[in-house]
């Protein structure tokens, strides 16, 4: 296991939770507070950080399974939780109401029907892309002479896009992030590529100002709008971020465990962020202390499902064991090694 990914995945996790705690905050008050709105926007990064982590895992992990155990530890891993987290998702929705192409989308994660849909869940767009992109590996596993005909269907769906839904979302450039991941998943280890984490995250902090950063909601994001313009901006900063951090020696500890479980983190933090905006509307405060106070329940929460869903592991990251392990151990003498990852 790449440790490091996995403290990696936290603060995309975290990044996104920002953004959402910070819209909410402006929602309330009408102010961004400290930070202006050009620079908390880098946390929609996040989700691009998320896409480039997967495909370097997913690579690193797949060549070492059957198509049939990829596919399966794919499945068992993301779509219980989803599910459950689309229940109250659909109960919030269901007072604007929704159709039968909401339903087919939630239950299959494909969007491209005869229009495209998103997904009851607004967060879990992401999750149509994660699952095509699994789809597509299980395929490469089976046959590897899948590889290049599924290139060649990205490359004309990503030419042909105005056909329709299909072309798309198959040819949604922000697959190329994916992409990324997989070539930094054969890339050798490399001592300068640290530098990657500062350049890319100064890149991604400066998008705003700079009057670049994409922008979109939901169906946008499928629909590949700007998608082309949001990979230069977030994605190739995130592969930077994402090879840098492959260089750092990390050990197991407290953060690791918590990456582990940000996909959780990811899928409910919307809930308790939405009930927060009522309370803010009744109770205002500075719009810092609004992210704040939203910030730190996530990160609470989460530790505690994490440990209850996991006590065992938990437990055994506990007393001495945790005090030693909690620090991030880094190490950039030497280049992390890359050994066979588990995920």
């Amino acid at each position: 296991m790449i440790w490091s990914l996995q403290v990696l995945r936290l603060v995309a996790a975290l990044m996104v939770v920002y953004l959402h705690a910070a819209l909410t905050a402006f929602q309330a008050t009408g102010s961004s507070g400290v930070l202006p709105p050009e620079i908390q926007i880098a946390g929609t990064a996040g989700v691009d950080i998320f896409f480039v982590i997967s495909g370097v895992i997913i690579t690193r992990t797949g060549r070492n399974l059957t198509w049939q155990q990829f596919a399966w530890k794919r499945l068992r891993r993301i779509v219980p939780i989803y599910y459950l987290a689309s229940i109250p998702a659909a109960f919030v929705a269901a007072k604007a109401g929704f159709g039968w192409r909401e339903v087919v989308t939630t239950i299959t994660l494909w969007p491209a029907l005869d229009v495209m849909t998103a997904p009851i869940l607004p967060v879990a767009w992401t999750l149509c892309f994660e699952m095509l992109f699994y789809g597509a590996a299980t395929l490469v596993l089976f046959d590897r002479r899948f590889l290049p005909l599924l290139l060649g269907l990205f490359a004309i769906s990503c030419a042909f896009r105005s056909a329709g839904p299909v072309f798309q979302f198959i040819g949604n450039p922000i697959i190329i992030e994916f992409l990324i991941g997989v070539a930094l998943a054969f890339a050798p280890p490399f001592r300068a590529a640290l530098w990657g984490i500062p350049l890319g995250a100064t890149a991604i902090l400066i998008a705003g100002p700079l009057g670049i950063t994409p922008f979109g909601d939901t169906i946008d994001f499928l629909l590949g709008k700007e998608a082309f313009q949001r990979v230069l901006v977030y994605g190739v900063p995130a592969g930077l971020i994402v090879y840098g951090t492959m260089q750092v020696r990390a050990e197991r500890s407290i953060w690791t465990y918590l990456g582990d479980g940000s996909y959780t983190l990811y899928l409910f933090h919307t809930f308790p962020i939405s009930l927060f905006l009522t309370l803010w509307n009744a109770f205002p405060l500075a719009p810092d202390i609004i992210i704040l106070l939203e910030l730190l329940p996530q990160c609470y929460f989460h530790g505690g499902f994490m440990s209850a869903s996991r006590g065992p592991c938990w437990r055994r990251l506990g007393g001495r064991e945790l005090a030693q392990s909690a620090p991030l151990m880094i190490s950039s003498r030497t280049a992390f090694p890359c050994p066979r990852p588990t995920e």
